[in-house]
């Protein structure tokens, strides 16, 4: 199922917070002002690479932005197989494992 998350709200106060234009950060994302206008319109949505690079320019996690939108029942069942997901035991590296260039 997919669920729409409208970043459009979001990310126009995040980007009046920051004292940021559309263009500065049209220029950034590598993308037109109008195509960035119309993500904050909800137009259109952002991609994954355009919301990692926004997560880092404003320090946040916009993960939490999403789990806050998602419905209910898919973050319980996000979080049981969270909890249920068998933890991969860590191997130590011994010296003659470590390849050299």
């Amino acid at each position: 199922m997919a669920i729409k998350i409208y970043w459009g709200d979001v990310l126009r106060k995040l980007r009046l917070a920051h004292k940021l234009s559309q263009e500065d950060l049209a220029g950034v994302l590598h993308i037109s002002r109008q195509t960035y206008s119309s993500i904050e319109c909800g137009r259109s949505q952002p991609t994954a690479e355009e919301l990692a690079i926004l997560s880092e320019i404003y320090e946040r996690d916009l993960y939490q932005y999403v789990i806050q939108h998602l419905p209910e029942d898919m973050v319980e069942e996000q979080r049981r197989f969270k909890i249920t997901m068998p933890i991969p035991k860590k191997k130590g590296k011994r010296e003659e494992d470590i390849k050299y260039f």
